[in-house]
């Protein structure tokens, strides 16, 4: 089955936010999936993407589609406290 994906694209200063975040990011589930992010904003496809990651595609589909509705709430960096 064939998934056509409209384009995604990161304005620069999300891109930068999603960088830094991944940057002090250490759990490495949601630092994979702020890599996902970069990847599909620079044109990678879900499943170039998936297979970088060693996931499945849907899976990367999935987070995309995630961060198109929620934005970055969910992949805030936790502090301790």
């Amino acid at each position: 089955m064939t998934h056509t994906a409209a384009v995604f694209t990161l304005g620069t200063l999300v891109r930068k936010r999603i960088e830094n975040l991944r940057h002090k990011e250490k759990d490495v589930r949601v630092h994979n999936r702020l890599s996902a992010l970069l990847w599909l904003g620079q044109g990678r496809t879900p499943e170039a993407v998936a297979e970088l990651l060693g996931v499945c595609p849907r899976t990367v589909r999935n987070w995309q589609q995630r961060y198109q509705r929620s934005g970055l709430v969910d992949y805030h960096t936790q502090t301790d406290g």
